[in-house]
C-alpha cells in the first residue's frame, strides 16, 4: 500500500519549484558569497546582472560563456 498511496498523495498535492534565487548587488554580503560560489569577481557578477537580470541561473551562465562572449555586442550602426 505504500507507494501506491505515495503516488496517489503526490498527484494530489500541488506541483511546486524551489524559487529562483536572485543576486542583490547592492548588497555586499550576498555579493562575496555569489563571487566565491561563481568564481568571477564582483564587478563581473554586477554586469552580468545588469545584461541579464539578477536570476542566479541566468547570471551564471552567462558567466560560463567565454570571455569574448560576456562582451555585449556592438550596437548596430544605422543605416
Amino acid at each position: 500500500m505504500g507507494k501506491k498511496h505515495n503516488l496517489r498523495r503526490r498527484g494530489e498535492e500541488p506541483r511546486s519549484f524551489e524559487a529562483a534565487r536572485t543576486i542583490d548587488i547592492g548588497d555586499q554580503q550576498a555579493m562575496r558569497f555569489w563571487s566565491q560560489r561563481l568564481g568571477v569577481t564582483q564587478e563581473e557578477i554586477a554586469e552580468a546582472v545588469r545584461e541579464v537580470g539578477p536570476n542566479s541561473t541566468a547570471v551564471a551562465l552567462k558567466l560560463e560563456a567565454p570571455q569574448e562572449e560576456r562582451i555585449a555586442p556592438p550596437s548596430p550602426q544605422p543605416r
